[in-house]
């Protein structure tokens, strides 16, 4: 368990992760994959922003985060996971195969997705679990793209 600013924290540098794990792809492939791979990296960039920005309109907001503890454990396991699936983008092992490269980058969107929708628990502020269901639909929608 951790406290909201904490899973905000975890919940940009994930998103950040991505961004990195996209352009990364992006400078591996041509063509269509390539330009999906740009195109979701902006995304994860733009989603980051918007945690960065949630945390800091909410940080004197006591009502959002009165008593309120959530289990980062998924995303903590996701940060390991999107640092690894960096690390081998970056050293060229997804490298030759575009579909299996976007079918890889759509099971960790699965999961990115997982993450964002039972990162918070039942009661917490609705303003604040809304804007993580909207993450986790956003995810399942890269999902969705990436599985063409």
């Amino acid at each position: 368990m951790g406290s909201t600013y904490q899973l905000l924290e975890k919940a940009e540098r994930l998103e950040l992760l991505a961004e990195r794990l996209y352009l990364a792809l992006a400078g591996r492939f041509d063509g269509e994959a390539g330009e999906l791979f740009r195109r979701l990296a902006a995304e994860e960039a733009q989603h980051a922003t918007r945690v960065r920005l949630l945390a800091a309109r909410y940080r004197l907001d006591k009502r959002l985060v009165a008593a309120l503890s959530a289990d980062t454990t998924l995303l903590d396991r996701l940060l390991v996971e999107a640092g690894e699936a960096l690390a081998a983008v970056e050293a060229g092992a997804w490298d030759g195969d575009p579909k299996a490269a976007l079918r890889a980058a759509a099971e960790l969107e699965q999961r990115f997705g997982q993450a964002h929708a039972q990162a918070l628990s039942q009661d917490a502020h609705p303003d604040l679990r809304a804007f993580f269901e909207q993450l986790a639909a956003q995810d399942l929608a890269h999902r969705d793209l990436l599985a063409l």
